[in-house]
């Protein structure tokens, strides 16, 4: 059985509770700081979810071991919230310039929301050559599965 891992950043455990929640099989451990979730793709594969919080206090060595068996990071904000993009900015600038694994950036909408909103429309986000950036609705399994193929197909992609 191989393993492939996945860290999930959000900024609230609701927010990554939801996406784990939206493509799991099962949701294994939640504490206040932790959800794992497991996603079985075949007998030979399953994918482990980990919805966690990092910030640069708590980017300590033990995440250098732990990137190291990331297959890479998704990042939520919700997207009707100028808030949540500030509060994960300095997250992606962090995990890009330390981990040179791939990142996808992934804009959560509500189920009828198609501005953009005013604050958003200046906002910087650095991306490295391995980021991306894409949009999806927690409350659709289809979308947040595509969350997951883009970050896949980045993996693929920057294959050596």
């Amino acid at each position: 059985m191989r393993i492939g891992e996945i860290a999930i950043v959000g900024p609230d455990l609701k927010t990554k509770k939801s996406f784990i929640n939206a493509v799991c099989d099962d949701v294994i451990v939640e504490t206040e700081n932790l959800i794992f979730g497991r996603l079985q793709i075949n007998d030979e594969l399953v994918i482990h979810l980990y919805g966690v919080d990092l910030s640069e206090k708590e980017l300590n060595p033990s995440w250098d071991l732990v990137s190291r068996k990331l297959l890479g990071y998704i990042v939520l904000f919700n997207w009707s919230n100028p808030n949540s993009l500030a509060d994960v900015t300095s997250t992606v600038d962090l995990l890009a310039a330390r981990y040179d694994i791939p990142l996808v950036i992934a804009a959560n909408l509500k189920n009828s929301q198609t501005s953009v909103p005013r604050e958003l429309l200046n906002a910087e986000i650095n991306l490295t050559r391995q980021g991306q950036f894409t949009f999806c609705k927690l409350s659709d399994p289809k979308s947040v599965k595509n969350v997951l193929i883009t970050l896949i197909n980045s993996v693929l992609d920057n294959l050596n």
